[in-house]
């Protein structure tokens, strides 16, 4: 048995609050400092957990409760515009991702959810531990140098735009080789709403993926009446990024896109939409310094392309939670924890970003039909995804 450590969080998202609710659980002491009043689900719309998520979730006695208020997708079909010389020509059908295969060889299946219910639930889970929360609490340098010094472990989970975690551990990573850490704007922009309509609007077994010239729209269903989508075009930075897009920008812009689409933008609630300029930063080597550990987008953000986010926050948690039942020594948690996940993050990163280049900077005259996952063998998504991933 394990000595019990004293732990601090920064940032209660998807990582932070799934690590927490399993650390506390093992009799660690914890807690959490989340910048925001309250926990947030403002950062996207929804999640699909595909089998790598639902594993962890079950293993954290919570996917009954995800399953009460998700959907179960079974094909995601990729549409693409054929030509751009007519300003109403259809979409066709492109490519086919059997999703109900990939859960059979992965033995879990696949949920889409609101990210708000997603936190609900995580957010319930914490508060039936010992753990604290500190809302309106941000970390900055200043202060994580005494939670340093107060704690065992300290864990950045918020992020990696403004996180203090990150930038520590780059200050050290730098001393020994310049290490580029500028957020560089993607080309494109992503506008993500949710649609709840009294009408039935869309299949509720089917995620839909249209890919125009440069345009992307994706609808992933939660019910028949329920579901959130995200819109996205390639544009150079020449709106303010506090400026957002409106519901009537999107129904202007997607006008002539398939019904499903025109559908959900003017059944959307308004008040869910939000506009993201998306940036990357490039991976990191190293995501520990000393006591202090990286994980969820603070070590490996990827472009929301990939669709891992969510999931591979959760691999985190599962990941180290795992690793802390095992060793005492925290050294030798935080480098086992990094050799364990770098490559398969790495490799998730690289993929959202193929993607993205495929999506909205690529002629569609020259997009190979795999330029999504769907063309991949479902054994080997499967595998892929559930790579890593042991029950206690």
């Amino acid at each position: 048995m394990t000595a019990k450590k004293r732990i601090a969080i920064i940032g209660a998202g998807v990582a932070g609050m799934a690590f927490a609710i399993l650390a506390a659980r093992q009799g660690h002491f914890v807690n959490v400092f989340e910048r925001r009043p309250q926990v947030g689900s403002e950062l996207g719309a929804g999640v699909t957990l595909w089998p790598n998520a639902s594993f962890v979730l079950k293993q954290m006695g919570l996917l009954d409760d995800i399953v009460k208020v998700s959907g179960k997708p079974k094909s995601m079909v990729r549409f693409d515009q054929y030509s751009s010389e007519q300003l109403n020509e259809p979409f066709r059908e492109k490519s086919r991702l059997v999703i109900h295969e990939i859960n059979r060889q992965a033995q879990y299946e696949t949920y889409s959810i609101l990210r708000r219910d997603l936190m609900e639930i995580l957010f319930d889970a914490l508060q039936k531990t010992q753990a604290r929360i500190h809302f309106s609490h941000p970390i900055q340098a200043e202060e994580l140098a005494q939670l340093k010094a107060e704690y065992d472990l300290v864990i950045g989970a918020g992020g990696r735009m403004h996180s203090a975690a990150r930038q520590n551990i780059i200050a050290v990573l730098s001393t020994e080789l310049p290490v580029d850490n500028e957020a560089i704007y993607q080309g494109f922009i992503n506008v993500i709403g949710i649609t709840q309509s009294p009408l039935t609007l869309i299949d509720k077994g089917v995620i839909q993926d249209y890919w125009g010239d440069g345009e992307r729209f994706g609808i992933v269903p939660i019910n028949d009446k329920t579901c959130y989508w995200a819109a996205g075009w390639a544009s150079s930075p020449k709106r303010k990024s506090d400026q957002p897009f409106t519901q009537e920008d999107l129904i202007q812009r997607f006008q002539h896109w398939p019904k499903p689409v025109t559908d959900v933008l003017q059944q959307s609630q308004s008040g869910s939409i939000n506009t993201i300029y998306v940036h990357d930063i490039n991976p990191i080597t190293s995501w520990h310094n000393g006591n202090v550990l990286l994980i969820g987008d603070a070590a490996h953000a990827a472009l929301p392309t990939s669709g891992q986010g969510a999931c591979q926050a959760l691999e985190d948690a599962w990941t180290l939670a795992q690793l802390l039942l095992k060793h005492d020594d925290i050294d030798v948690v935080l480098q086992q924890f990094q050799a364990k996940r770098i490559d398969k993050t790495t490799a998730i990163q690289r993929t959202g970003r193929h993607i993205a280049q495929t999506i909205f900077h690529t002629k569609p005259s020259e997009r190979a039909v795999d330029g999504s996952i769907s063309q991949t063998p479902s054994h080997t998504i499967a595998n892929f995804w559930m790579s890593g991933l042991t029950p206690s």
